[in-house]
């Protein structure tokens, strides 16, 4: 790319440029402040479930959920008493006529329903749900308005992308599910949900009240649930998993693989082969690197062609993060991946492809210095098949598949690429006149991949707009595009366009119920660290905050964090059920969401001398009051909250959920220490390697510098142990500290998988507690 590509770029912002304006409010329109209620309401696109259009663009299908009939999950188990994932939980599946503006929720009182997905005809809708008390696979046909169940199989997923997949004719469906000997059935269950009432919600489980310095031990609802007497039991979810294919002409079913440890699967265009990884799981018990074996199965033409031969992996031992990022090449003869992983990853992100015929690897990268794995986004192939277009570091590469050149296609751009269009059911991306089209945090672009050049296409720097896997789709017969919009003042809602993008419109208006509610006031703000390095954060501010009437403000904290990329995201990307801002600025508080850059060996040392002047750049702005400032953090923020009440008394009141608070203790109870080690606590080795540094790093052993009152909320149950919490209660406790610990029978890692009880107790303890001591 050459310069003369920029000034392109600059003319197009005079012809191309489309700008929305932030929200509208109706002149003299009576705002209102954010209740829990309005929470629980609230419609979110199930998380890492891919929203879809039909081909001819007409038809989308996607999946909301809220909180109102929400029962939580079972303690220390993923899955609902039915055997749903808890993140999917609750859900419904909607579709919309995109050229008539019809509405229709196709799973009213379900129970639990994800993951659809449109036959390539657009004429039928496979999706999971438990509507019968067990999950399985239906298939709803738009033209006859009918709907069929498979029973025989009961489907078993762990994250929402592990969605079912159609053959290319049409007929068969791919999906994962358990045998039924390893799947406990609620038995109150067993009926059809779409035809009841919900049911009054029960009791929540008992909370444990330790409260210093008033000395008691407070018990509430001390009666156990059934489900808490029977605790035995095996949890839905365990087990290995089978690679079901489903007949929608005969209803019958067959595995084409048991026992697996299955991840992803996909299929190949020809309708050949399908691709499956199975997770070995980490690679090393001092490492949190995954790896995954791939296998390629013959498709049959009818079940009765499956074969029973004992199969084995064409590719072993591959390092992925959540073994999805595979893509099968145009002609089927490849499959591309490219390395990677999170904390105290050992993959180099290079991309990889295999000849599915002969089993040859070749890795195309291995003189490229550029990582270019990624958690969900697979290498994509360009139309022909020559090349892939990887994306790293906010760059667009090309990389051929034999001879040739790797290039950053974006190179001279100063904005970072986030994604490039592509079908949720193929890997090539959609390409007109050899261009592709790219988005940004706020904007979407043409790259050329004749000559590199790039046209803005769109812009709106109120919004931000999300593709990618789980947030995009392609109508490839018109070259129509869907994709997600929010704002902080508006939740997220499905947009669309065609390869123009002259004419956007939105689709769903999944919130109409919050378009009355103030959000606050929003802005950046920033300050330097003593190695010169700026450093942004979001300081929210609630509508009567003013110099002369400075608001009390908390600071939301999670080391390694970057939350000043999420300004234009409502609620900032924070936690709408068990975080929201909204909540706080409602209630007169200002709220800081800080960048929280640390080094990559012993990083608590940094925590106060990064999060400090930020604050002090908050208070200069004069809408916050110095005197009263609180601090909060969940899991590995709540260890940030531990670190940070022992390296300044700045800090009013402090809270801190499934925190860490003894590295010792933590590293002792593990059977991988990577997270330790090499992950987000960063020791830089065992705890024999650096006894000290684990000392150092452990809150519990620097109590006696803390005055800032601290409130503990933990899970019995939470994967953090609960004696890190009951660690920290009791070492305040000796010190006679002010210090309550809320301890949640039941309850796992994070609050927004707790029942609705629960959550709203959760509520109240946050928000007496910043009250008491803020205000």
């Amino acid at each position: 790319m050459n310069y003369k590509n920029i000034v392109n770029i600059c003319a197009c912002l005079l012809i191309c440029l489309v700008v929305f304006t932030p929200i509208a409010r109706s002149e003299g329109e009576e705002m209102n402040p954010l209740t829990l209620e309005d929470l629980l309401k609230f419609n979110a696109f199930v998380g890492r479930v891919p929203i879809v259009i039909t081909n001819d663009g007409n038809w989308i299908a996607y999946n909301t959920q809220n909180r109102e009939q929400y029962e939580g999950g079972g303690g220390n188990s993923a899955y609902s008493k039915t055997g749903v994932m808890i993140e999917m939980a609750y859900g419904t599946i909607w579709v919309t006529n995109t050229r008539t503006d019809e509405h229709r929720n196709l799973t009213p009182n379900w129970g639990s329903s994800w993951a659809p997905r449109w036959s390539p005809q657009g004429t039928h809708l496979a999706f999971f749900s438990d509507r019968m008390g067990k999950p399985h696979l239906f298939i709803w046909n738009r033209e006859s308005d009918d709907m069929q169940e498979f029973t025989s199989e009961t489907v078993r997923t762990f994250f929402g992308f592990e969605v079912s997949k159609w053959t290319p004719d049409g007929r068969f469906v791919l999906f994962k599910s358990i045998s039924e000997v390893d799947m406990p059935i609620n038995k109150e269950s067993v009926q059809d949900k779409s035809q009841i009432s919900p049911k009054t919600p029960p009791k929540p489980s008992f909370v444990e009240v330790w409260d210093w310095p008033k000395k008691r031990l407070q018990v509430r609802d001390v009666k156990l649930t059934q489900e808490n007497e029977q605790s035995d039991e095996k949890k839905p979810g365990s087990g290995h998993r089978d690679l079901v294919i489903a007949d929608t002409k005969t209803g019958e079913t067959f595995s084409l693989m048991k026992g697996y440890s299955i991840r992803s699967f996909d299929i190949a265009p020809n309708g050949e082969y399908v691709a499956v990884t199975v997770s070995l799981g980490s690679e090393t018990p001092n490492a949190q690197q995954q790896i995954f074996d791939l296998y390629i199965i013959p498709l049959p033409k009818a079940l009765s062609e499956v074969s029973s031969t004992k199969i084995e992996p064409l590719v072993q031992k591959i390092r992925l993060a959540y073994g999805i990022t595979i893509s099968w090449a145009p002609d089927s003869r490849y499959i591309a991946w490219t390395t990677g992983g999170e904390g105290g990853k050992l993959a180099s992100g290079n991309t990889y492809v295999v000849n599915v015929e002969t089993g040859i690897v070749r890795n195309l990268t291995e003189n490229l210095d550029v990582d270019l794995g990624r958690l969900y986004q697979p290498p994509l192939w360009t139309a022909e098949g020559d090349a892939l277009l990887c994306i790293a570091n906010g760059d667009v590469w090309k990389v051929p598949l034999n001879d040739g050149v790797i290039r950053n296609l974006t190179e001279n751009v100063k904005f970072s690429v986030h994604d490039v269009f592509y079908p949720s059911e193929g890997y090539t991306p959609l390409t007109v006149d050899n261009a592709v089209t790219i988005r940004a945090s706020h904007s979407f672009y043409r790259l050329s991949l004749t000559d590199d050049t790039i046209t803005l296409l769109y812009e709106d720097e109120h919004r931000n707009v999300h593709a990618g896997r789980f947030r995009q789709d392609v109508a490839e017969a018109t070259g129509e595009f869907i994709y997600v919009v929010e704002s902080s003042q508006e939740p997220p809602n499905i947009w669309m366009s065609d390869a123009t993008f002259e004419s956007p419109r939105q689709i769903t208006d999944v919130n109409p119920h919050l378009k009355t509610i103030d959000f606050g006031r929003s802005e950046l703000i920033e300050w330097t660290l003593e190695d010169r390095q700026i450093v942004k954060g979001i300081l929210v501010l609630p509508p009567e905050a003013s110099e002369k009437n400075p608001a009390p403000m908390i600071t939301s904290v999670y080391a390694g964090a970057t939350h000043s990329s999420n300004i234009n995201r409502f609620s900032f990307a924070e936690s709408v059920w068990h975080f929201d801002p909204g909540m706080f600025v409602s209630r007169g508080y200002a709220v800081f969401l800080p960048d929280f850059p640390v080094g990559k060996t012993e990083p608590y040392k940094q925590y106060a001398n990064v999060v400090l002047p930020g604050i002090d750049a908050a208070i200069a702005t004069k809408k916050v009051d110095p005197q009263r400032l609180g601090v909060i953090g969940q899991s590995f923020g709540g260890y940030t909250v531990n670190v940070l009440i022992t390296q300044t008394t700045r800090f009013k009141a402090a809270i801190a959920v499934a925190s860490v608070s003894n590295l010792i203790s933590g590293f002792l109870s593990e059977t991988n220490t990577g997270w330790y080690e090499v992950g987000q606590f960063s020791m830089g080795g065992s705890l024999w390697e650096f006894p000290q540094r684990y000392i150092e790093g452990s809150p519990v052993f620097h109590l006696d510098k803390v005055e800032t009152p601290l409130l503990l909320i933990h899970g019995d149950q939470d994967f953090i142990k609960v004696e890190q919490a009951q660690e920290m209660f009791m070492g305040l406790a000796r010190l006679e500290k002010e210090v309550v610990l809320l301890k949640y029978k039941e309850a796992d890692h994070w609050p927004g998988f707790w029942s609705n009880e629960k959550l709203v107790d959760y509520w109240k303890h946050v928000l007496n507690w910043f009250d008491e001591y803020l205000k």
